[in-house]
């Protein structure tokens, strides 16, 4: 009952958004929206409550040296701040400067990170950080599309000026994510 409640809340948010019509077409989807449908994503991942269990620990990445995802990061981490809880456990959100992909593997392990959240800039820099990754149990996300085309588990696009969640379930099986068939059905799915 509790997933059904989740997933109407899901399909709502979408909804929502797509009352704004082609006013998206050339954006990304909103900051706010991203992370209301992050606290969301963790009730479809039938791992997220021992894998996150007692606080919710969200580090979000950004790439050195690019003023507009340092901006971004802040932002993120803002409104993820603000929300209550994700998928029912209180957060802590904190931010950081990417340096490579095995460092950030040792920094989820030894601090038993849920959820990497990767910025604008950090595209390209996927498929080396999916390797370094694989193996580690975190929730990979990414402000666009093409994070999860390269690598990270999630990632938010817009197709036809409308939000779309996008997975890469091939990630998701390396990085110990099980997505529940509900997520599945709206979402595009890449390998």
């Amino acid at each position: 009952m509790t997933s059904w409640r989740y997933l109407a809340g899901l399909a709502v948010v979408l909804f929502a958004t797509m009352l704004c019509g082609d006013s998206w077409a050339d954006a990304r989807v909103p900051t706010q929206l991203q992370a209301q449908l992050v606290a969301r994503l963790g009730t479809f991942d039938r791992n997220f409550q021992s894998r996150a269990a007692p606080v919710a620990q969200i580090l979000v990445v950004h790439q050195a040296g690019n003023s507009e995802s340092s901006f971004e990061a802040t932002s993120l981490a803002k409104a993820i701040g603000e929300l209550h809880d994700i998928a029912g456990l209180p957060a802590k959100v904190e931010e950081a400067e990417f340096s490579d992909g095995p460092s950030l593997a040792a920094r989820c392990r030894a601090r038993k990170i849920a959820i990497v959240y990767f910025t604008v800039g950090l595209e390209n820099d996927m498929p080396r950080v999916a390797a370094a990754l694989s193996g580690v149990d975190v929730l990979t996300v990414g402000t666009s599309a093409r994070h999860a085309e390269n690598g990270a588990v999630v990632g938010f696009g817009l197709e036809e000026s409308r939000p779309k969640i996008v997975l890469n379930l091939k990630q998701a099986r390396a990085q110990n994510v099980n997505f529940k068939a509900e997520l599945l059905k709206l979402a595009r799915i890449v390998e």
